[in-house]
């Protein structure tokens, strides 16, 4: 899945079940900006007695197909769930267990669901789980674990091909916790074994709490990085992401100001690498959240500004134009030293430049880059667009006169 191209490993949610048929505004934006992937989730998968109800993805499974989205299923359980009247705590092994098989049985690629609906070739190979657990932090942590256990071992029984993967972690962005307040390494060993695939981080960018402007430090690798070493992890696990985004407050609160330094959070999420430094782990980037206005999440998060048509606002314009340049194409290398990134399409290679201080050794007003021996031109590609396109030959190429505090898209198209 690593070799997809850029567009097939990036969307947007929820695709929520029990709203199946009301989702209009969150398909506009994942085609608007030319994304193929959507996390679909249920908060009623099971009943009472923790029995799975796969059916309750039916109706939903058929909106994404009818709009060519591939879902990651999510199957919610939150802390909480624990207090209703009556209550409904996490189960068993064996409760998930069930409920991994059920759902792989159904919705993988020609499962169950697509014989049923004479659908071939489509459905979920990844899904996930208990989304956050470390925010409130009440679910036991043996329950946690044996219940992704079971998850794993459930879907794995149907197809080993399938991933499995614990639903997003977001202390080590909110409190800089990088045992996830314990839940990290109570499921060590099962990333370790291979039955949990990767980590998914929930990483909000703010100017008080996670300032990005301050460099490496408040990057989602770094992260990434702290949470493997205190897992005692050696297996070399793949990132996930199913909600980043630049939060439009304090110091950051002009839209432009957003946008401009959500280009940065978006390829921070895309290069982030393995144990190596320079292999590339990303499998899912989803920001949240691409559907929403203000009034649905309020200014700080919402990526839209207008409601059936979906307008984007300029954080989405700016995952728009990530996607028009990369969509189509792949990682070639990824040299977080420099802070330099490149990619290839059939039209176009890309490299991408962080010229922010602490993200690249060498910030400035000009970077030297290699092109292609074919490269007869460049564009030059900032958060608000194309900036200027410029004559160039193939070799040692320096691009200059670029602001500071910037990342920058250096588009080298093939004819």
């Amino acid at each position: 899945m690593i070799g997809l191209r850029l567009r097939d490993r990036v969307g947007g949610g929820n695709l929520v079940t029990h709203l199946a048929g009301q989702s209009a505004q969150l398909y506009q934006a994942l085609h608007g900006v030319g994304a193929g992937m959507g996390r679909m989730d249920s908060y009623g998968w099971r009943t009472r007695e923790r029995v799975p109800t796969p059916h309750d993805f039916d109706a939903a499974m058929r909106e994404a197909y009818a709009n060519g989205i591939t879902p990651v299923i999510l199957l919610e359980y939150e802390g909480s769930y624990q207090f209703l009247d009556p209550p409904q705590p996490i189960g068993s092994y064996q409760d998930w267990f069930a409920a991994g098989q059920a759902m792989a049985r159904r919705f993988r690629p020609n499962g169950d669901w697509g014989l049923e609906n004479g659908i071939a070739n489509f459905g979920a190979t990844i899904f996930m789980a208990i989304n956050e657990p470390d925010v409130q932090a009440t679910i036991p942590q043996k329950a946690y674990h044996d219940a992704l256990a079971g998850l794993a071992d459930g879907v794995h029984s149907v197809d080993a091909g399938l991933r499995v993967v614990p639903g997003g972690f977001a202390t080590c962005n909110s409190h800089g916790d990088a045992k996830l307040r314990g839940y990290g390494p109570a499921i060590a060993d099962l990333l370790e074994d291979g039955r949990l695939d990767g980590i998914d981080l929930h990483t909000y960018y703010t100017d008080r709490w996670y300032p990005m402007t301050r460099g490496r430090a408040f990057s989602v690798q770094t992260c990434f990085d702290r949470i493997k070493q205190a897992m005692g992890l050696k297996r070399d696990v793949n990132f996930y992401t199913t909600e980043f985004n630049v939060a439009r407050a304090g110091a950051w609160e002009e839209a432009d100001v957003a946008a401009r330094l959500f280009l940065s959070a978006v390829w921070d999420q895309i290069a982030v690498v393995g144990n190596d430094g320079h292999s590339p782990r990303m499998i899912l980037a989803f920001p949240w959240n691409l559907g929403d206005t203000p009034r649905v999440d309020g200014p700080h998060y919402a990526m839209a500004k207008g409601e059936n048509p979906w307008v984007p606002e300029a954080r989405g314009r700016v995952f728009e134009t990530v996607l028009k340049l990369a969509g189509d194409m792949r990682i070639t290398s990824i040299d977080r030293t420099r802070g330099l990134y490149r990619l290839s399409g059939p039209d176009a290679e890309l490299i991408v430049w962080q010229n922010i201080a602490g993200w690249t050794g060498r910030p400035g007003r000009a970077v030297e880059i290699e092109l292609p021996e074919w490269a007869t031109r460049i564009e030059v590609w900032g958060w608000d667009g194309l900036r200027r396109a410029l004559p160039a030959t193939g070799g040692r190429f320096v691009v200059d006169d670029l602001n500071e505090n910037e990342t920058y898209m250096i588009r080298v198209p093939r004819r």
